[in-house]
């Protein structure tokens, strides 16, 4: 009877114990860390920046004559010392500023730039012989832009930092003309020109800030969340010059002539640093 009434009792304490046990608070170690997702990357936003490249339009320089060079000895001549092609090819450099906005991997956006442009050439003749006796002629003459404003729309697709895009919209672009065409003669010789004695001129220029179109293309790659960096092409169409021209000589006989510049697209390479806001 006693073996039993212990059994019991160190039964009894052990539920108790173990009961006890279950009541109390238990230990846990330390919460784990929590797990940090950085957000997409966004394209959307203001930013400006600055560009610098290359730029090669071509300048095609002609003459058309008119009034008493109409069948003149040296018509023909004057023609060919008149008529002229030289690349205007040099640096482009500016700033630009714009809003992007991304619709899942579709950026829409707009951007409008500044830009000078060092682009000029020129061209000119010796002295030619005339076709009469001591008669000679000569020209020169050369073509400038110097400045390039556009206002372009963008729609690209976004691959994380990367940017593809297609650009176009407006152009102004700031164009210069000028030539001179000169003729010498010593003598009177009747349908020939000459002024003030000896030297007779078809001179003149032109400019213009020429409303154009542009198009173009290129890729972004960001550098961080405000840092980007960019190539991209550009086309201008740019316009065609022309002005006229008149004198007359001792005879009296009216000269005139038509001078006409025909530029050749302009073709920009650039890259460009932007910041986005």
């Amino acid at each position: 009877m006693l073996r039993q009434a212990l059994l019991s009792c160190v039964a009894l304490g052990a539920l108790a114990t173990s009961a006890l046990a279950a009541d109390l608070p238990t230990q846990k170690g330390p919460p784990p860390a929590p797990v940090v997702v950085a957000p997409p990357f966004s394209w959307t936003g203001f930013y400006f920046g600055l560009n610098a490249g290359y730029a090669d339009p071509s300048s095609k320089i002609g003459v058309t004559p008119g009034g008493a060079w109409t069948g003149d000895p040296d018509e023909a001549g004057v023609v060919a010392a008149g008529t002229a092609k030289f690349n205007l090819d040099g640096f482009i450099g500016g700033a630009q500023a714009g809003y992007n906005y991304q619709i899942d991997n579709i950026v829409l956006g707009v951007e409008a730039d500044a830009d000078y442009l060092d682009l000029s050439g020129s061209y000119s003749t010796p002295h030619y012989g005339g076709v009469v006796e001591r008669s000679s002629y000569w020209a020169n003459g050369s073509t400038k832009i110097d400045s390039l404003f556009t206002l372009r729309g963008r729609a690209g697709f976004a691959a994380d930092h990367w940017l593809f895009f297609l650009t176009g919209g407006l152009a102004l672009a700031d164009e210069n003309f000028k030539q001179s065409i000169g003729f010498n003669n010593p003598g009177e010789y009747i349908g020939l020109p000459l002024t003030g004695g000896a030297n007779g001129y078809n001179a003149g220029s032109a400019s213009t800030t020429a409303a154009t179109w542009t198009v173009g293309g290129g890729v972004e790659y960001a550098l961080d969340s405000h840092w980007s960096f960019k190539g991209e092409y550009l086309y201008v169409d740019l316009k065609s010059l022309s002005f006229n021209s008149s004198y007359t000589d001792t005879t009296p006989a009216t000269f005139t002539m038509q001078h006409h510049d025909s530029l050749g697209g302009l073709n920009i390479f650039r890259v460009g640093l932007n910041y986005r806001m």
